[in-house]
């Protein structure tokens, strides 16, 4: 069962409590599922700051293998963080502050590797990269587990390789 077929009375049911019980903590099925994507980009945001420590050229590599390897252990709540037909974040401040404090830890890192005027730009262009790669590693079936960080490898020197040369033009 998806985040579009999943319903409070749902829950409830599962979970063994009264059909009222999840009404007493969130005001509707929308505001549930922001609270998911809320803890989904705080456990995506973890798993990219573990990888602090590693020296500026690898830790970009670990950092991508980090987001596609949370897109393919939790596809359904990777779907769901992204996906404005399910839930509109702007409308939940919690969720959305998680999501940028996320993009946030990508993008700290980037900016280790690139000139200041250069490292907005860049780190959407590594998150784009990374994001599209787990999208289509978990939707179409591209990509496997094995071969996860070989390909994160690839996009963080596609990033690293712009950031230098570019500061160079």
């Amino acid at each position: 069962m998806g985040a579009a077929a999943l319903s409070l009375r749902g829950v409830a049911e599962r979970a063994g409590l009264s059909r009222q019980a999840p009404y007493n903590h969130f005001a509707d099925k929308e505001a549930l599922l922001a609270e998911l994507a809320r803890v989904g980009f705080e456990r995506l945001e973890s798993r990219v700051k573990e990888i602090k420590g590693y020296p500026k050229g690898i830790s970009l590599d670990y950092a991508a293998n980090a987001y596609i390897e949370f897109a393919q252990s939790a596809p359904a709540l990777f779907r769901l963080m992204f996906s404005r037909e399910l839930v509109d974040l702007s409308r939940y401040p919690a969720a959305t502050a998680a999501a940028r404090s996320a993009f946030g830890s990508l993008a700290a890192i980037v900016r280790n590797l690139a000139a200041p005027e250069r490292a907005e730009e860049l780190s959407l262009a590594a998150w784009c990269l990374v994001h599209g790669y787990a999208t289509l590693s978990i939707e179409m079936g591209l990509g496997s587990q094995q071969n996860r960080l070989e390909r994160a490898r690839l996009f963080a020197r596609v990033i690293s390789n712009d950031a230098v040369t570019g500061a160079r033009r």
